[in-house]
């Protein structure tokens, strides 16, 4: 196996790269401590290397990646001074939210940069992140065995939140990481033994799936699944382990499902929400005329009216809660339809209007198009089907011939699992979600124009 070697690394060159692996550390540590780190890379970078940093030729991507930024500035600006000047809101929290955006689209050029230059090294970059996710899933091992996680952090009932507290992400958190510490030790070391490195994957595969399912995010758990699939689908090397990764998935899920009350009632319920939405149009969800009639003279259906919707005629309850944040989104999307109201506005927006509002509609696309409208949207697709094309189909899909293990693989897969249209997400704009986005966007399209996939000549 090989040895990780940081003698021939220039001062500059580590502590980029210590910041780069403490990033994702500052997942597990909260939004302060993050964006703390985020800016001291923004800071330092500027520092280090000033502007060598866009001193280069922006293709396609990166230009939609520039108009998306200005257009949610520009927006957000316009819709915060129109409100002002109208009297409607006292405060400029939707323009000072679109100011600090753009340390995104900083923090996505200074990667685009590093990478290119191979200043950061993805070796170090995939072993913070194995590391991480390994600390994340013995805590929950070890808050499921003593009840309090080794911070003191008290489980929370149904679910283990590990080093988060009260913050119920860890399982988010494995999902989006795990992926890097199966893939550190195919591509950055060397076996002799074949079936030794296999007997690792698998057991990090078991461990992995054990604190999913202990986390209780059920949605990354089905993710991390899905994720694991396709690369056995597209990965020549890893068809030969679907049966074995079924069996292991089946008998790990059962084990808990049958042994522990908690897990067997959070996931039937998951089961029951899963019927919910694929049965929204049964006929037991239709409010009869008797039912209509008392709750308009109580004036239920004004109060609830994102739990219940018309079709054909009829009027149906919502009884999913992910529903009713669905139709919240559309309902307030069609408030300012083509340009959208400005980032951070859609609470406001909302309940100009209708009751109940949450924070945020739970997907990312609602979320765009209430607060950017169809244009905003239609940049944002428009990236992203740009970024498919040119790294899973071009890259990935055509030129890889799926013969190795290539280092944007787990970029690839985590990236569109990320952005998938239909699921429960949470705010596209806040500081943890937005920093992993872009932190991934920026290092599938680095790694894309490379032509060696993979070395790491950093170390």
């Amino acid at each position: 196996m090989s040895s990780l070697n940081i003698s021939n690394i220039d001062r500059k060159t580590l502590i980029i790269n210590c910041l780069f692996s403490l990033l994702i550390f500052s997942f597990i540590a909260g939004n302060l401590v993050l964006n703390l780190n985020v800016f001291l890379i923004i800071l330092i970078s500027t520092l280090f290397y000033g502007t060598k940093i866009i001193n280069t030729r922006f293709n396609s991507i990166d230009k939609i990646i520039i108009l998306f930024f200005l257009y949610v500035f520009a927006i957000s600006t316009f819709n915060n001074i129109y409100d002002l000047y109208k009297n409607e809101t006292e405060d400029l929290t939707s323009l000072i939210k679109s100011i600090l955006f753009l340390r995104y689209l900083i923090l996505y050029f200074i990667i685009r940069y590093f990478i290119k230059e191979n200043i950061i090294s993805l070796k170090f970059f995939f072993i913070s992140a194995f590391s991480a996710v390994m600390f994340v899933c013995l805590d929950i091992f070890y808050q499921l065995i003593f009840g309090n996680d080794i911070f003191g952090f008290k489980a929370i009932e149904r679910r283990l939140s590990g080093p988060f507290g009260d913050e119920i992400i860890a399982g988010s958190f494995i999902q989006r990481f795990s992926l890097f510490g199966l893939f550190l030790f195919p591509i950055f070391f060397r076996f002799k033994n074949k079936r030794l490195l296999n007997l690792i994957v698998f057991i990090l595969i078991s461990i992995f799936l054990s604190a999913l399912i202990l986390a209780g995010n059920r949605i990354p758990l089905l993710f991390f699944i899905l994720i694991m699939i396709a690369l056995i689908i597209f990965e020549q090397k890893l068809r030969r382990f679907f049966f074995p990764f079924i069996i292991i998935t089946l008998t790990i899920f059962t084990t808990a499902y049958f042994s522990n009350t908690n897990i067997n009632y959070h996931f039937h319920n998951f089961h029951k929400k899963i019927k919910q939405i694929v049965f929204i149009l049964s006929p037991e969800n239709i409010l009869s005329e008797e039912e209509l009639e008392i709750g308009f003279k109580e004036g239920d259906m004004k109060n609830n009216l994102f739990y219940t919707f018309e079709y054909k005629g009829n009027v149906y309850k919502l009884t999913n809660s992910h529903l009713k944040e669905f139709k919240s989104g559309y309902l307030t999307w069609k408030i300012n339809k083509y340009f959208g109201g400005g980032i951070k506005t859609f609470i406001k927006n909302c309940s100009k209007k209708y009751p109940n509002c949450g924070n945020h509609p739970h997907n990312y696309y609602l979320e765009i198009l209430a607060e950017l409208g169809l244009l905003g949207f239609f940049i944002i697709f428009y990236l992203f089907i740009l970024v498919f094309l040119k790294t899973f189909v071009i890259k990935y899909f055509r030129d890889s011939e799926f013969k190795n293990y290539h280092l944007i693989t787990p970029f690839i897969f985590l990236f569109f699992a990320e952005i998938f249209p239909i699921k429960s997400t949470g705010s596209f704009f806040t500081t943890g979600n937005a920093t992993y986005i872009f932190l991934i966007l920026s290092m599938v399209v680095s790694l894309a124009e490379r032509k060696n996939l993979i070395e790491d000549k950093v170390l």
